[in-house]
Parts: structure tokens; C-alpha cells; sequence
């Protein structure tokens, strides 16, 4: 299985991982050709990028953060919470609950689990993928700063819902397919104080859960928005979900912007500690996210080709797809002679 840009795709490989809309419904199954006809249609949709395998390709199978189940359930929660928001209706809560709880029974119960899938977003379910991806590296984090289950459901609630903000934000202007104008730019910063005024509004959500929404994009130096605070007023939830939210949106390309690859993302951040980000977080986001995620194709130190099949915080396992070696698995460990030298897709 590899992850590829849709132009060096070809209509003899196979989709192999589902495509999500943004309420949970599978628009694409794993298992389906992709014939030109879906590939011209994935494009037009806006997608730049699939998991796909050929045919008679060994199958692998990997431990992903959470199943697709809950992936669904948390999709359609994300999504009814934004339609709700955006309707000045109240907040199904006992659905954001539930999914949080689902999130966190599979992440707390994996003590090897990494994020370490690249997801499949366009421009029609990217805030509601977006706001999952966030919330599951969130409590990755959380984890990893040994937070007690509830502060990390805490957490968690906050960044699944840090986006919310939005629905309040003109439609025209999310949707620019460029760069936007200070004066855009400056209308889409109001999206912290609308997500806090919702979220404070919702009597069963705590104070903190609010002030997630509010700081998220508040920094160390005071350069960040809506009030330019520095470290010591920031809490930590929004310091954990500022660093998810920056390395969540550095991965995803956008039309004029190019994406980083997950260790690009991570030394950028990490280049920014403890100017614009908390370097104790930013170290734990970095033992809890993977540097080549499933499907990478990576070149290795004997001049191999390989894929990434699975990564845990103790192992990569690799495919080979070059040499003598071609099909053949390896587990690669710290002390493994073999190492990773690039990654190519």
C-alpha cells in the first residue's frame, strides 16, 4: 500500500483505503479499481492524494489510531455539531461525548499507537476531517504528558470541537482557493471568539473546553490571536492544541500551498519551540506522530526502495519494492543497521 499523488496514479491500481465524506459515509470503498473515469472524478472533487495497492500486491494490515468505525461516528458527530452551531441550535453533547469516549477507549488501551495515517481530504470534508485529525493527536499528546483520563477527555472534547468558530465565518472566504487578503484574514481570526462564545454557551461543557476553541491559535511569544497572550496565560490545552492544529494543517496541502511531509512538519515545530510553541508539548507530539506514516515510500541506506506497511512507537515495518529483496518485510528498530535515508512519496 502506498499513499500517491493522484497524477502518478494509474488505472490498474486499487483504492486501499476508504474515502470518507464529511458526515461518515464511505464515498469510495476500499478494494475498487480506480478506473480513469473515478480518478477525473476524485480530482474534480478536489483530492490530491489516495492509498492505493496493484493488483497481486502482498497485503499488509496495521494499527491505525482509531477504526473506521469510529472514524465515521466521529465525522457525522463533527459535522451535526457544526450544522447545529451554525442553525443556533443546541449542541447534541451526549453525541460529542460519546464519540470522544470512543476516541480515547481505543487510543488509552494502545500503549504503541502512533499517528501514523495520512488522511484523505477535499475541500468538502476538510474542517470536519481536520477537527478529528486534531482531537486524535490532541489526546495522543495528553497521553503522552500522562494527563488523567478525564483531563484528557477534557481535551480531547475541546479539540474535536476547536474549530467550531467557523460556521460563523462567510462561506465565500473559506472557500478561497488562494491566499487570503489581510482583511479576509482578519475575518477568519474572529472564528476563536465566535467558537468560544458557542461552546461557553453550552451549560454541560466545562469553562476549559471553551478556552480550547479560544487559544488554539494563541502562541508563546504573544504573536498569536485573539488577544496576543503569552505563555504563562495560555493553558495547556490550548498549548497542546495549538501544537496538533499547526503540524494537522503544515501536512495537508492545499491548492497554493504545498504539504509537508510528517518529519518536515515536526522539525518546523520544533524549530519554533519555545518561541511559538511549548517545547514539552511539541516533544511529546513528536513521540506520539509517526515520521513516515503507512504508505510512505522511502529510500534506505543500502540504496533499497521501500514502503512503510506499519509504524508503532517501537517499530516501522517496511516493504521492500526494489532489489533482491522486493516483497520481502523488515522490521526496522532503533538499533537497526538498516535506516531510512528520504522519503519520496
Amino acid at each position: 500500500m502506498r499513499y500517491l499523488p493522484l497524477d502518478q496514479i494509474t488505472d490498474d491500481m486499487y483504492l486501499a483505503r476508504p474515502i470518507f465524506s464529511g458526515d461518515g459515509k464511505v464515498l469510495l470503498s476500499n478494494g475498487v479499481k480506480l478506473t480513469q473515469a473515478y480518478l477525473a472524478r476524485l480530482k474534480g472533487m478536489g483530492y490530491q492524494h489516495l492509498y492505493v495497492y496493484e493488483e497481486g500486491e502482498k497485503a499488509t494490515t496495521f494499527t491505525a489510531p482509531i477504526s473506521d468505525q469510529t472514524m465515521r461516528d466521529a465525522l457525522h458527530g463533527v459535522k451535526e455539531s457544526f450544522f447545529k452551531a451554525a442553525q443556533h441550535q443546541k449542541l447534541n453533547l451526549k453525541q460529542v461525548s460519546d464519540v470522544v469516549n470512543y476516541i480515547l477507549d481505543e487510543i488509552l488501551t494502545n500503549p504503541t499507537v502512533l499517528y501514523n495515517l495520512m488522511d484523505l481530504k477535499n475541500h468538502d470534508n476538510y474542517y470536519y476531517l481536520h477537527s478529528v485529525n486534531v482531537s486524535i493527536i490532541s489526546a495522543l499528546i495528553g497521553k503522552k504528558l500522562g494527563l488523567a483520563r478525564d483531563k484528557v477527555k477534557e481535551l480531547t472534547t475541546g479539540a474535536l470541537l476547536h474549530d467550531i468558530g467557523m460556521v460563523c465565518i462567510d462561506p465565500n472566504i473559506i472557500g478561497q482557493p488562494r491566499r487570503l487578503s489581510d482583511a479576509e484574514m482578519a475575518a477568519v481570526q474572529e472564528h476563536t471568539n465566535f467558537g468560544f462564545h458557542l461552546l461557553r454557551s453550552a451549560r454541560d461543557l466545562t469553562v476549559l473546553v471553551a478556552h480550547t476553541a479560544y487559544q488554539h491559535h494563541e502562541r508563546m511569544d504573544g504573536s498569536g490571536y485573539p488577544k496576543g497572550i503569552t505563555d504563562k496565560d495560555i493553558h495547556l490545552y490550548g498549548k497542546i492544541v495549538a501544537v496538533a492544529d499547526s503540524y494537522e494543517t503544515m501536512t495537508t496541502g492545499r491548492v497554493y500551498q504545498k504539504a509537508l511531509w510528517s518529519h518536515e512538519a515536526i522539525r518546523q515545530l520544533q524549530e519554533s519551540a519555545p518561541e511559538k510553541y511549548d517545547p514539552e508539548v511539541v516533544a511529546a507530539m513528536a513521540a506520539s506522530v509517526a515520521l513516515y506514516p503507512v504508505g510512505s515510500v522511502v529510500v534506505l541506506n543500502t540504496n533499497e526502495e521501500a514502503v512503510v506497511v506499519d509504524v508503532n512507537a517501537k517499530k516501522i515495518t517496511i516493504q521492500f519494492s526494489s532489489g533482491p529483496r522486493i516483497n520481502a518485510l523488515l522490521d526496522l528498530e532503533p538499533d537497526s543497521a538498516i535506516k531510512i535515508e528520504e522519503r519520496l512519496s
